[in-house]
């Protein structure tokens, strides 16, 4: 059995998100794909959305399963959020801990975008990461770019658990669909409408972003966390 882990801030999921998963999945073919919410973030002290409406929002990755062969079944999965209510931080290594106590003897993937990959090194317990699972890199050189190779081959030397999945990488980021909701843009193009239906009912974005926060759309669609 493979599974493979996905997961993000999501604040909010969009279609960015959306397409890396569907290339993960389509170099992966899991048997299982778990969409997983952050917590709370040893590097982020809150999110703009609460953890409860995220993980409604991304009932959009639901939309992958319809004529996708390579996702025959997907899990939004509110176990980093409720550890985050509980008031524990978490790390990915502790989320898939928990994966590979779930599913024993299951081939374990995460999936990350390439510039988590270039500074995978520093999180925390990353060895444990790599040898419970395969990481499934994306990124848009589609897994030609000398640096990631590079990268790839000195935290795994064998060349067996880190995998490139080919995407075209949408130039969208959930910081700045966050400042554009908050001036009352749409987003129409950037998001689902099942996303767009809670933000609306709820009155998500409605305040700027801190100047401070990151506006970049380099690491969009990976984890935007140290994890």
């Amino acid at each position: 059995m493979k599974v493979l882990l996905y997961g993000g801030t999501f604040d909010p999921p969009h279609n960015g998100h959306l397409n890396n998963l569907r290339a993960a999945a389509d170099r992966v073919r899991p048997d299982k794909v778990v969409v997983m919410p952050a917590g709370l973030s040893p590097f982020k002290q809150h999110t703009s959305a609460p953890g409860a409406l995220r993980l409604e929002m991304c009932s959009c990755f639901h939309a992958l399963e319809e004529g996708m062969d390579a996702i025959p079944q997907l899990e939004v999965s509110a176990w980093e959020v409720a550890q985050a209510k509980a008031g524990n931080h978490n790390y990915t290594v502790l989320t898939v801990e928990k994966l590979a106590r779930d599913y024993p003897g299951a081939q374990l993937y995460l999936a990350i975008g390439s510039d988590m990959l270039l500074s995978f090194d520093g999180w925390h317990r990353w060895q444990d990461i790599l040898r419970l699972a395969h990481l499934v890199v994306t990124s848009r050189h589609v897994g030609d770019d000398p640096e990631l190779h590079a990268k790839a081959l000195r935290l795994d030397p064998t060349g067996a658990r880190i995998l490139f999945a080919p995407v075209q990488a949408l130039p969208m980021a959930s910081s700045d669909i966050r400042t554009r909701l908050a001036a009352g843009e749409g987003c129409e193009a950037e998001l689902p409408e099942a996303v767009r239906a809670v933000i609306r009912r709820e009155k998500l974005y409605k305040k700027e972003v801190s100047a401070n926060e990151p506006q970049t759309g380099k690491g969009a669609c990976a984890r935007p966390l140290e994890r």
